[in-house]
């Protein structure tokens, strides 16, 4: 967060006596000059022989700060601060790094910890402005409504997920006596361009230090252009809170869904999700699970209950490019709720990771990799003498080019392959899409 206005102001209290030597004079200049790079340039060599020395520790926390680095400047700001106490204009520019920090609480106390000191009138003028602005951040912080929009068209080339060869698919049937499946009689694979329609809105409201409330609602419709009975339309919505136990964050929430296909009501979901997150070494380990019933609406011999637990790590590096990873596994089972139909119950294990890479400030980019088995272990697959058993992997790349600060270009790529042992449900697919995004 940047306030050129204000930085002026503490300038303007700060410079008197200047500074004595060359080097400060110029660094000082060029940040008036709003030229902070190139003062921080300039001062940085000098670090291991002049930090300590509160004048040069002061310039090169404000070039710091004004670069948009304020874990840089802070430690900058501290040095001035425990070789002179009663800074106060270095106590002001710490106090604005906790505030692009978000660290609203530590900005309060640094500037009325100035007060305490009875500063000069432009400098208490200048603290009563910045706890203006504190107070206008913490409200933001409390209650933060986001939501966004995304138009994208794209290619699918199997969106009834279908074998690809008629001939290959009936040759792989186990022989049944008296059951022959005619290649002519096989559905193969569709595909189609596509147009999709995203928005969505998120709420978080902080109820207490402790306690933040949390709903959100997405809204998705994909339109094929080959073939509209694939159609499809889903809303999802969840609400719930945030809770900090200090060391650890639960998070519990409601979750629904409602979706549409061909224009007619197809299934519903409802369920509860909970998670259990805290610090490990430099990146966040999660425990989660997720419980969820679904019923179709002209399927329910399909309705099912279903259970998910699983372990999640995350981790931002820091090095050239901010590379950020996650591995996530999980497992659990889908039980249908008629005994008739148990050959769709099943048991499942998956393992997910993926990594972005940010390539400058306007460009990021992001892969997924997913591996998943599900046993259908309960009843054999109808007119088959044996036991379902899929093996899904999925590959996905996509890219984020923001083009300013509420629009983005988003293309992806996705590869998928399930191999089944029943030769109706292995099949390949490849989606490709580019999406405008605005966010709001």
């Amino acid at each position: 967060m940047r306030f050129h206005s204000l930085y002026l102001a503490v300038a303007l209290v700060s410079t008197s006596p200047a500074f004595a030597d060359d080097v400060l004079s110029q660094a000082e200049a060029l940040i008036n000059q709003q030229q902070a790079t190139q003062a921080y340039d300039l001062l940085l060599p000098l670090e291991a022989e002049r930090s300590g020395e509160p004048k040069y520790d002061y310039l090169l926390g404000v070039a710091a700060l004004e670069m948009g680095d304020p874990s840089n400047a802070i430690f900058a700001f501290e040095r001035c601060l425990s070789a002179e106490p009663n800074n106060g204009p270095c106590r002001v520019q710490i106090a604005r790094t906790h505030l692009a920090m978000g660290e609203t609480p530590n900005a309060r106390a640094e500037l009325q910890t100035i007060k305490e000191y009875n500063p000069p009138p432009e400098v208490q003028a200048l603290v009563s402005q910045y706890l203006g602005v504190i107070s206008q951040v913490e409200k933001q912080q409390q209650r933060q409504i986001n939501a966004f929009a995304q138009l994208g068209v794209g290619y699918d080339s199997n969106i009834n997920s279908a074998p690809t060869d008629a001939n290959k698919t009936a040759a792989a049937i186990p022989k049944i006596p008296n059951f022959v499946v005619s290649p002519n009689a096989i559905t193969t694979s569709s595909d189609s361009s596509f147009v999709n329609l995203l928005a969505g809105s998120s709420l978080l409201y902080k109820v207490n230090p402790t306690v933040t409330a949390l709903a959100d609602i997405n809204i998705q419709t994909r339109s094929f252009l080959a073939d509209h009975s694939y159609d499809y339309q889903a809303v999802d919505a969840g609400m719930g809170g945030a809770f900090d136990l200090q060391a650890l964050q639960l998070t519990l929430k409601l979750q629904g869904q409602k979706m549409w296909l061909d224009g007619n009501a197809y299934r519903d979901l409802a369920g509860i999700l909970a998670q259990l997150q805290g610090a490990v070494g430099s990146g966040q380990m999660a425990v989660f699970t997720q419980l969820s019933q679904m019923r179709y609406d002209s399927q329910s011999v399909r309705d099912a209950d279903r259970k998910n637990i699983g372990l999640a790590y995350s981790q931002a590096i820091e090095a050239h490019y901010s590379p950020s990873f996650y591995a996530s596994i999980y497992g659990g089972d889908e039980a249908t709720t008629s005994q008739k139909a148990n050959y769709f119950s099943q048991s499942f294990q998956g393992l997910r990771l993926g990594g972005g890479l940010i390539l400058s400030e306007t460009l990021t980019l992001n892969t997924q990799l997913s591996y998943e088995t599900r046993k259908h272990d309960k009843t054999p697959y109808p007119l088959f003498l044996f036991n379902r058993e899929d093996k899904e992997s999925n590959i996905g790349l996509s890219a984020n080019w923001r083009i300013n600060k509420q629009l983005s270009l988003q293309p992806s790529y996705t590869y998928s392959n399930n191999n089944s042992n029943i030769p109706f449900s292995d099949y390949k697919r490849h989606v490709v899409s580019v999406d405008l995004r605005f966010d709001m």
